[in-house]
């Protein structure tokens, strides 16, 4: 059940109580008997309250603490894959660096063989 709604209730049931703790009183106030019964229920009703909030509080921390577990291990993993980003950003330079390199090698190969058949069609010619 959820802390909230279940503050609700209970401030609802303390209400509901102190609403009958007061008709009964008013119908018997020429009682000490009564007087008895009101601090009895008075004190069950302030034991009732104080538990109640007590219970509420332990709910709110350990709901807190597990909110904040989450917020931290979700820090944990967005950090883990920033630095995976970095990684494969580095490697996709290094691939474009390398295709440049070997396009400028197959380039100069190109040239070279060329050359090297236009020599062989110069010898081939004389």
């Amino acid at each position: 059940m959820n802390p909230r709604i279940a503050a609700i209730l209970a401030g609802i049931a303390l209400l509901v109580g102190a609403a009958g703790l007061y008709v009964g009183l008013d119908a018997k106030s020429n009682s000490d008997d009564a007087q008895d019964a009101a601090d009895s229920a008075k004190s069950q009703l302030e034991s009732q309250l104080s538990s109640d909030e007590s219970s509420l509080e332990g709910t709110e921390a350990t709901e807190a603490q597990k909110e904040t577990g989450a917020v931290k291990g979700a820090d944990t993993q967005i950090a883990s894959l920033q630095a995976e980003i970095k990684k494969l950003q580095t490697q996709v330079t290094n691939l474009t660096s390398a295709q440049s390199n070997q396009t400028a090698q197959i380039t100069t190969l190109n040239k070279e063989i060329d050359k090297l058949t236009q020599r062989v069609d110069n010898l081939e010619g004389k």
